[in-house]
């Protein structure tokens, strides 16, 4: 249930919950959520404090006010405030708070999921996407690409625009992937402005298109904040921003980088941007023009290092001694938009999958033990029907014949 509906579904009892689950922590205020604490002995609180904040009506500079008047001016309550922090903040600025970070992702194309890991994540989200599973349209490859419209971005109000000549192009963008595509997958558009979602709206739910097709592909319009939670196999986005635009909506974009995150990360295979790129390369938003960048020689970019294509010198030993042994390991084999370190795979009806994994000290904890990304890594494969065989370095290096035998019983065994 919501935040909201508590006080009319359960009585007014503290504590009568040993533990509240609240999801989209970022999203929710603080005032909502009392309701659900009263009535808990315990909380945990779930959320992406780079995904989109509670929408607040009361101005910063009102809230500054009534806390004055109400004597409420402290360091000690100020993280209490309404307008600035959400549910999320207030509970991840506690000293003794240990949140648990999730290290993996698995919705969205690679592309897709490297945008948002570099300009919001620092790298620390690894993509687990299966490939092979996502929809994408007739000649568009999973990730993200562009259309380049160079039209005039107009003024639609307070911090707001609209570029019609964009509008124009997402909807014929729509209308081809819908009537003459026959495209069977999800679709949404997504734009930072509300007049540019709404002519775009119109224009589409306008009797443009079947309502039949639009209730197949789940075609739904409107900015980021209507997008929080969703996701579609196709996202079109109107970036709707380029020279001359409004001062107050060039001011909004650059300081509401988390409406990119949410924007780009809805797509699973495809992100279509349509917008000014020559631009949005060279416009000074980090975030935009990270969106912009040519990703292109990155995916090319391979290093080679002395023991390619292994990548430690204990994968090239624990490789050799297999195939010494008769076996056909496959280095680096692509899982799941993963990578083995070797691979072993017999089909037939005695079928088997053998992923070996050779760790370092950097696969450790501090305090010894082993990461949890590496557990959940096997949890995923060993789902895919792969059995997982690690071996530390130092046990190849103290005792290569035993590990190799470890695996070619297993191996003998299927």
């Amino acid at each position: 249930m919501t935040s909201l509906s508590v006080g009319s579904r359960l009585p007014l009892v503290p504590g009568i919950f040993d533990l509240a689950i609240i999801d989209e922590a970022s999203q929710t205020d603080i005032p909502s959520a009392i309701p659900v604490l009263f009535r808990s002995r315990r909380a945990g609180v779930v959320g992406d404090p780079f995904q989109l904040r509670h929408t607040s009506d009361l101005a910063p500079a009102k809230e500054t006010l009534l806390r004055t008047q109400a004597g409420l001016m402290g360091l000690r309550t100020s993280r209490f405030t309404y307008s600035d922090n959400s549910l999320y903040d207030l509970f991840a600025a506690k000293d003794k708070a240990n949140p648990i970070l999730l290290s993996e992702t698995f919705r969205s194309a690679n592309e897709i999921a490297g945008y948002s890991n570099i300009a919001f994540y620092e790298g620390r989200l690894r993509v687990a996407t299966d490939m092979s599973k996502l929809k994408a349209p007739r000649g568009k490859t999973p990730g993200i690409h562009w259309t380049v419209i160079e039209g005039k971005v107009e003024s639609g109000g307070s911090q707001s625009c609209h570029c019609p000549e964009e509008a124009e192009e997402v909807i014929e963008q729509v209308r081809k992937l819908l009537l003459d595509d026959d495209f069977q997958g999800s679709v949404g558009v997504v734009t930072p402005f509300r007049p540019q979602a709404n002519r775009i709206q119109d224009a589409l739910f306008g009797g443009n298109i079947p309502r039949d097709r639009i209730e197949e592909t789940r075609l739904h319009v409107d900015t980021s904040h209507g997008f929080q939670g969703d996701e579609r196999d196709v996202m079109i986005f109107s970036l709707c921003a380029g020279p001359g635009m409004p001062v107050g909506s060039l001011g909004f974009l650059r300081k509401e980088a988390r409406l990119f995150n949410v924007a780009v990360s809805r797509a699973r295979a495809v992100v279509i941007v349509v917008g000014n790129r020559p631009w949005a390369q060279k416009c000074g938003i980090k975030h935009i023009e990270l969106l912009a960048s040519d990703r292109s020689h990155v995916r090319r970019r391979t290093i080679k290092g002395p023991w390619h294509p292994h990548e430690s010198p204990y994968e090239k030993i624990m490789f050799d001694a297999l195939v010494e042994s008769g076996l056909a390991p496959l280095p680096q084999h692509p899982v799941s938009s993963r990578r083995l370190d070797m691979a072993l795979v017999r089909e037939g009806d005695a079928a088997i999958k053998i992923d070996v994994e050779v760790d370092g000290d950097c696969h450790r904890n501090r305090d010894g033990t082993r990461k949890e990304d590496d557990i959940w890594r096997d949890i995923q494969l060993q789902a895919l029907g792969w059995k997982v065989m690690r071996f530390w370095t130092y046990q190849i290096r103290e005792g290569l014949d035993e590990c190799v035998g470890k695996i070619m019983d297993a191996w003998r065994m299927a």
